[in-house]
């Protein structure tokens, strides 16, 4: 009898299993439980005010170099007389006014003005920096930026003067120091005036231009260098605006 009720107990064991393996079993929580009600508030609270904050950046160009080209401008050349023979500077663009300087050639003035009627250029001496001068065209080239060169009114013609008389040398004495390569040489020249209308006295050293002197000069001593053999002519001109008259010295040289 005792054998038989176990046997009963059994299934009705086993039957109870099996329906608790199929009862719906307790979940575990999920990530977003497991979140910190501090951190889900923060997340869920939304941005202040009501207001949506866009977020935004700034970024500053990268500076390239330009491309641009550079145009620069010429500088304008100043304007230039260039002698290609010796010529008197005068007072104004003519014959009839006063020779002023002389300059041999190749010499470069510049130019400061002209006077078309005439060819003449009105330079800039470079012995005075107050003095102009006027040079014909015919004796040089003119160069540089003439374009902008003003035409200049000149002065009034001077009155008629009357011829020079030359002056004549009185003595030309000279000495000679020898230097190691060649010949210190003074020159003292000394002539009389047989004038009495002359603007001034030229010295003239083989036909350059040494001195320019006052009116009733009668003297002068020029220092230059030299070699053995080597010559020089010495010429006295008294000039005024009716021309010149002069006379020359012997060749001189030291040997």
């Amino acid at each position: 009898m005792r054998r038989k009720t176990r046997l009963t107990i059994a299934p009705i064991a086993l039957i109870a299993a099996v329906l608790a393996c199929n009862l719906p079993s307790t979940q575990s929580p999920s990530m977003n439980e497991q979140v910190l009600p501090e951190i889900r508030a923060t997340l869920t609270e939304g941005p202040p005010n009501g207001v949506n904050v866009p977020i935004t950046a700034t970024f500053s160009p990268i500076p390239r170099p330009s491309t641009a080209s550079v145009t620069t401008s010429p500088t304008p050349s100043t304007p230039l007389l260039t002698l290609m023979q010796q010529a008197d500077c005068r007072a104004g663009p003519g014959q009839n006014y006063e020779s002023l300087f002389i300059y041999p050639a190749n010499v470069s003035l510049e130019i400061l003005g002209r006077y078309n009627a005439e060819n003449y250029w009105l330079v800039k001496p470079p012995e005075s920096s107050r003095r102009q001068c006027w040079i014909s065209g015919a004796y040089g080239q003119a160069s540089g930026n003439l374009e902008e060169t003003p035409n200049v009114t000149p002065p009034p013609p001077p009155p008629v003067q009357q011829p020079l008389h030359a002056p004549s040398f009185q003595s030309w004495n000279y000495t000679c120091a020898y230097n190691g390569s060649g010949y210190n040489i003074v020159v003292a020249l000394t002539w009389s005036d047989k004038s009495n209308n002359e603007t001034g006295f030229r010295v003239l050293r083989n036909g350059g231009l040494v001195a320019d002197l006052p009116a009733n000069s009668t003297a002068y001593t020029d220092s230059t260098t030299t070699y053995a053999g080597q010559t020089f002519v010495y010429r006295i001109e008294a000039y005024n605006s009716a021309g010149t008259a002069g006379a020359n010295t012997a060749p001189i040289s030291c040997s």
